[in-house]
């Protein structure tokens, strides 16, 4: 999937939210691989596409209580970006995905994708 500019600044459509409600969707926009999630409420996420302890795909595990697990080492995800790690080893990970805010318009996922501060676009 690709992410589509609006014109509106840093937002970006990103997927069906009805794709998200059954599995992780894996978005790649503007240079970014993302993964965009649902929790059982409907609240969606969106993160960097990439585990930080195994450069797994996110995209490519299930949500589990409301966290994004990622099936190459069972670590966990919240919707804020925190982590959990299987024996709290997370010392010799790599950057945590980074989160970006994301939100529901009509029946499409959108998000901010603006670059981190200090980084550029690519």
């Amino acid at each position: 999937m690709a992410g589509i500019p609006d014109g509106r600044g840093n937002a970006v459509r990103l997927c069906e939210v009805a794709a998200v409600r059954e599995r992780p969707q894996r978005v790649v926009t503007q240079g970014r691989a993302l993964v965009v999630w649902s929790t059982q409420d409907g609240r969606v996420c969106v993160f960097d596409d990439r585990c930080p302890h195994g450069n797994a795909r996110l995209s490519t595990g299930y949500v589990q209580y409301d966290r994004l697990v990622c099936p190459l080492h069972m670590w966990t995800f919240g919707i804020r970006g925190d982590v959990d790690a299987p024996g709290g080893r997370i010392e010799a990970a790599n950057p945590m995905p980074r989160p970006y805010d994301a939100w529901v318009e009509g029946e499409d996922v959108w998000a901010d994708v603006r670059p981190a501060m200090g980084k550029s676009a690519n």
